[in-house]
């Protein structure tokens, strides 16, 4: 079959995903890659030569490390008719691909491209897990209907997550390359909007750091190595460090309820805690008196940290196989009330009628 995979330019994990998804589906797949500019390059540098197409790219407002959702929301009104234009395009381009199934990865406009196609999607992602959290706060709720929009319609869909998913979380081969040590420093990973407040507080403390991102470092030799981590809240970054034990100190962005909560279930490992720029000072010498505890604590059964990108990859597989079976009447999801193709169909050609 012929598959377009795309994924969402915001953080890396869609991106990491998508590398270690998409090789395991090229041996029975041709794959056709949309990607956005901000992971474009991560993408190539990590899969190398693959069919890669560009995508537009939506991306949260921000004031520092804070997500402005109402901001982001309004800023999107604009440009509604460019985004059904966008939609247009590249169900032309599906069209001239012959592409018969999508997986999508938190990117909004594949998936509505190949709704109106008729094509089947797959929808896997982390951040629609806020979907499933009671949502009584209304940021908690904005960012709910958010991560709803971004997912866009989809046949089937599976939540990766380390706690509450419907499958566990992806983990890349490189993280387990190194032998697992403590060479003493702090690794950081954080975006530029971190680094004016939070640097100078580590450099008052003497605390040894690498800091990430960073092009002439190994990151995953880093990570090998490191004593702990000190983030924000991105899934990836935290199922990797809790995948080799390193204890993880998280400052999830502000106004982004997905971070809030995956920071949340970090304390409830007991392998690590959350903080705050204001509660840094104070919180980074106790996190650090607790390495040791947190290396020590048995993680729960709830929580699920080991590789499924196996599971994950057999899962998609039976979803293809089920599309060859039965190529008409798939059950449109996520994009209202569900209706089948051939209801579609139907239903366009009484209204001709």
């Amino acid at each position: 079959m012929r598959i377009a995979y795309s994924c969402a330019g915001e953080g890396l994990g869609h991106a990491i995903r998508t590398s270690v998804i998409g090789p395991l589906l090229e041996g029975r797949h041709k794959l056709v890659y949309f990607a956005p500019e901000p992971v474009k390059d991560f993408l190539e540098s990590k899969m190398g030569k693959r069919h890669f197409e560009d995508i537009p790219h939506f991306a949260f407002e921000k004031r520092g490390e804070k997500v402005l959702i109402l901001a982001t929301v309004f800023r999107a009104l604009p440009s509604i008719a460019k985004f059904s234009c966008d939609i247009v395009r590249y169900a032309k381009r599906l069209k001239e691909l012959k592409i018969d199934a999508v997986i999508s990865d938190f990117e909004p406009i594949l998936p509505r491209a190949a709704r109106a196609l008729g094509i089947p999607v797959f929808q896997l992602n982390h951040p629609g897990i806020v979907q499933r959290v009671a949502r009584h706060h209304p940021f908690a709720w904005l960012n709910s209907f958010a991560s709803r929009i971004l997912e866009g319609p989809w046949h089937e869909r599976a939540h990766i997550s380390f706690y509450g998913g419907d499958v566990g979380p992806i983990l890349r081969r490189e993280i387990f390359r190194y032998p697992l040590s403590d060479e003493g420093f702090v690794l950081l990973n954080l975006k530029a909007c971190y680094r004016p407040a939070l640097l100078p507080i580590l450099d008052r403390a003497g605390v040894a750091y690498k800091l990430f991102p960073n092009r002439h470092e190994d990151f995953e030799k880093a990570l090998a190595g490191c004593s702990c981590v000190l983030s924000s809240a991105g899934h990836q970054i935290i199922v990797e460090s809790l995948a080799l034990n390193k204890p993880i100190l998280v400052i999830p962005q502000r106004g982004q309820w997905e971070q809030c909560l995956n920071a949340k279930m970090v304390g409830a490992t007991g392998k690590g805690m959350s903080t705050s720029l204001k509660r840094l000072e104070s919180d980074l010498p106790l996190f650090l008196d607790r390495l040791g505890a947190y290396r020590a604590n048995v993680l729960s059964s709830r929580f699920d940290v080991s590789d499924n990108s196996l599971k994950i990859a057999s899962r998609i597989e039976k979803f293809l196989a089920r599309y060859c079976a039965r190529k008409r009447g798939w059950t449109v999801r996520g994009a209202g009330k569900a209706q089948t193709n051939r209801e579609r169909t139907n239903s366009r050609q009484r209204a001709v009628s």
